[in-house]
């Protein structure tokens, strides 16, 4: 009895220790998800973009603080995006930085939030997250994404829930967290006023194209409610960012139809596999 009950413990142990490895694993990979039903689900999330840069104080405190605590607050509900800016950060994506500033309202420095298609104050951001959460989606997309080598492959699908008219674009965002932004950071990535232990999150390295707009996949003046759209794309990464680390963000965009509009692509939804805690 007692023999039985030793390897029965053996067994345990084993268990729990492989349950913990894997919680480990999927907690360090929780964005390389090989699902196999890619169906999106009629589901609205918000969008935060953030302009910000290393040299900016305010960046590193208030705006660091503030960014962190909408990501906990609507964890599994927003896409947050940080677009770094000025040639003294190393963590700059020129294309994808200046389109996005393009299409969006100016004004005020740095850091510049943007909710949806909204510029907001650093903090007081809440109630235009709420508001947009209150939409009824329109469409959704979902994806898979593997590494292989020093490539991000991304397979997904976009699913319209109401028949809609213009065109539609779909960015798959190439992101990085977990950057080291303390004083002892090398040249470039040291953030001003963030101190000790301070790391750059959501950082946009790339995309599936040339602009924070992505590529239009409607291919009619009108689309069905229902359609659905296969999009499968790559994304080169750099020797010099830790795979680990790095993850895709999906947002879809409309082209607006006014073409004096300050913002020329609206946000129409978003998705990621990021867990914010």
């Amino acid at each position: 009895m007692k023999k039985i009950n030793f390897f029965l413990s053996v067994i345990l142990f084993s268990f729990i220790i492989s349950c913990n490895k894997y919680e480990e694993i999927k907690k360090l990979d929780a964005s390389l998800t090989t699902e196999t039903d890619l169906t999106p689900d009629m589901k609205q999330w918000a969008f935060m973009g953030e302009t910000t840069s290393i040299t900016c104080g305010i960046c590193g405190s208030s705006g660091y603080s503030n960014f962190n605590l909408i990501k906990k607050n609507y964890s599994g509900k927003i896409v947050a995006l940080a677009f770094h800016c000025n040639t003294e950060d190393a963590m700059t994506c020129n294309n994808q930085e200046w389109s996005f500033d393009g299409s969006r309202p100016t004004g005020g420095g740095i850091p510049s939030f943007y909710i949806g298609d909204t510029k907001t104050p650093t903090s007081g951001m809440q109630p235009y997250i709420d508001t947009l959460l209150k939409r009824t989606p329109e469409a959704q997309v979902k994806f898979k994404a593997t590494i292989e080598g020093y490539k991000m492959n991304i397979t997904s699908k976009i699913k319209f829930f109401k028949e809609v008219t213009g065109d539609y674009y779909v960015t798959y965002f190439l992101c990085e967290s977990g950057i080291d932004g303390s004083p002892t950071a090398p040249v470039g990535y040291v953030q001003t006023s963030g101190g000790a232990g301070y790391k750059h999150n959501n950082v946009v390295r790339a995309a599936n194209a040339s602009t924070a707009y992505g590529v239009k996949f409607t291919t009619s003046a009108t689309t069905a409610i229902n359609t659905v759209f296969d999009y499968s794309c790559s994304i080169n990464i750099s020797s010099n960012w830790v795979k680990s680390n790095l993850f895709i963000t999906a947002v879809i965009w409309k082209k607006n139809p006014d073409n004096a509009a300050t913002c020329q692509y609206l946000f129409v939804n978003g998705w990621d596999t990021q867990i914010y805690n």
